[in-house]
C-alpha cells in the first residue's frame, strides 16, 4: 500500500485539506473539483465549515447525468396522454376506415409532439405545426389534424391533465375547393355517353342522383332490399336507415327510382342492383365495387365530351347535385334527411353550387 501524502490528515473531515505551506484550510467541492480557500481559521471553525459543506452536497446533489433524464423526461407526455386517447377512440365505436386514418393522424401527431410536456405545450406550437401543412397547400389535411388535435387536447382537459384547451385560439384553415360542382345540364350528357359502356354504369348514375347514396352504398344495395314498395338502405359510413319509396323522382329526369331498378334486372343473375356481366380492366362478372363505380363514371364523363378544369366532378358529385335538386323540389330539410345528415351545417356543404348555378333575378 502506498504511503499518504504528508499533507494528508485522517482526522479531518472529506475534502477538507491543510496546506502547511501556507498554513491555511482549503476546501475541495466533489462536485465541481474546484477548490476553495478557508484561509487562515482555527481548526474547529474549518472542521464545523467543511462538515456543513458536505453535508448540503450530500443532501442536494444529483449526478448531472440522471438530472439531465428527469429533465428531458416530462411527468405527463403528448406521447403518454396518446396511449390514454387511443383508449378513449376505441370506445366511440367508429368504423374500420376512420379507425385507419385515425391511426395514421395520431402517428403523424406522434411523430411531431411525442415527448413534450402536455402542461408546456402551447398554442402557438399547434398554429406553428398547421402552418406548415398550409404553406405545403395540404390545407384539408390541416383542417383533419386541427380537428383532431382540438378533441385530443379537450379529453385532456375533461380529464384534468391540462386546465385549458390550448387549440381552441387557432383557426380553422379554410380548406381549398379543388373539385368542380356537377350541374344538372351536365350530368344528363353523362348517362347518354354511359349506354355505350354497358347499363350497369348508367344505372349506377341514375341510383346515385335519384337515392342521394353513397357509392359504397350504391353498390351494395339489393333486390332483396325492396318491400312494400320501397327500398331500405342502412349507410355503410353512418349507419343511418332510410326507406325510399319506389315513386321517388327527379323533375329534371323523366324515370322513377322503382324504375332504375327494374332496369338493373336485365342481365343480372345476381341480388346486387349494380351487377356487371362484362369482364373488363381484369374485373371479374359479379358485383361491382365503388372503385370500380367511380373510375366507369370518369370515362364516361370524358365519352360525354364536356369539358371541365384540372379538377372534374367525380362519382360523389352527384350527390352534392341531387341534395341541391331535391332541396329545390322538396326543401332544405327533406334533402337533410335523404343525405343522412345530423347536422344541417353539413348539408349546406353539399347544398353549395360553389358557382355553377345562376342567380334568378
Amino acid at each position: 500500500m502506498s504511503k499518504r501524502p504528508e499533507r494528508y490528515d485522517a482526522n479531518l473531515p472529506r475534502n477538507l485539506t491543510f496546506r502547511k505551506s501556507k498554513q491555511i484550510y482549503s476546501w475541495r467541492n466533489p462536485v465541481t473539483g474546484q477548490e476553495l480557500s478557508l484561509g487562515r481559521i482555527s481548526r474547529r471553525e474549518a472542521v464545523a465549515q467543511a462538515i456543513e459543506a458536505n453535508n448540503y452536497i450530500d443532501q442536494n446533489y444529483i449526478p448531472s447525468a440522471l438530472l439531465d433524464r428527469l429533465k428531458s423526461v416530462p411527468e405527463f407526455t403528448f406521447d403518454k396522454w396518446l396511449d390514454r386517447y387511443n383508449i378513449i377512440l376505441s370506445r366511440r365505436d367508429l368504423k374500420p376506415t376512420t379507425q385507419k386514418i385515425r391511426a395514421n393522424q395520431l402517428a403523424t401527431l406522434r411523430a411531431a409532439f411525442g415527448r413534450r410536456a402536455m402542461d408546456a405545450m402551447a398554442t402557438r406550437d399547434v398554429a406553428l405545426f398547421l402552418d406548415a401543412y398550409i404553406e405545403d397547400g395540404k390545407r384539408s389535411m390541416a383542417v383533419a389534424l386541427r380537428s383532431l388535435l382540438l378533441d385530443i387536447f379537450r379529453e385532456a382537459v375533461i380529464e384534468g391533465v391540462i386546465e385549458r384547451n390550448i387549440v381552441e385560439p387557432t383557426k380553422t384553415p379554410a380548406p381549398e375547393v379543388r373539385r368542380e360542382r356537377l350541374s344538372i345540364e351536365q350530368f344528363l350528357a353523362i348517362p347518354t355517353a354511359a349506354q355505350a359502356m354497358g347499363g350497369w354504369i348508367e344505372n349506377a348514375i341514375n341510383l346515385a342522383l335519384l337515392t342521394g347514396q353513397r357509392r359504397e352504398d350504391i353498390s351494395r344495395m339489393k333486390f332483396s332490399d325492396v318491400k312494400d314498395g320501397r327500398l331500405f338502405i342502412t349507410q355503410g359510413k353512418t349507419g343511418h336507415k332510410l326507406a325510399l319509396p319506389l315513386s321517388l323522382k327527379l323533375k329534371d329526369i323523366d324515370v322513377t327510382l322503382g324504375e332504375v331498378i327494374e332496369s338493373c334486372k336485365r342481365d343480372n343473375p345476381s341480388d346486387n342492383l349494380i351487377y356487371s356481366s362484362v369482364r373488363r380492366g381484369g374485373r371479374k362478372a359479379g358485383p361491382v365495387a365503388p372503385d370500380a363505380i367511380t373510375g366507369a363514371f370518369g370515362d364516361a364523363r370524358e365519352l360525354s365530351g364536356l369539358k371541365f378544369g384540372a379538377n372534374p366532378p367525380s362519382f360523389h358529385e352527384i350527390r352534392s347535385l341531387a341534395s341541391r335538386l331535391y332541396e329545390i323540389e322538396n326543401g332544405e330539410e327533406f334533402a337533410q334527411r335523404l343525405l343522412g345528415h345530423k347536422n344541417i351545417s353539413m348539408t349546406k356543404k353539399y347544398l353549395d353550387s360553389r358557382g355553377q348555378e345562376y342567380v334568378m333575378v
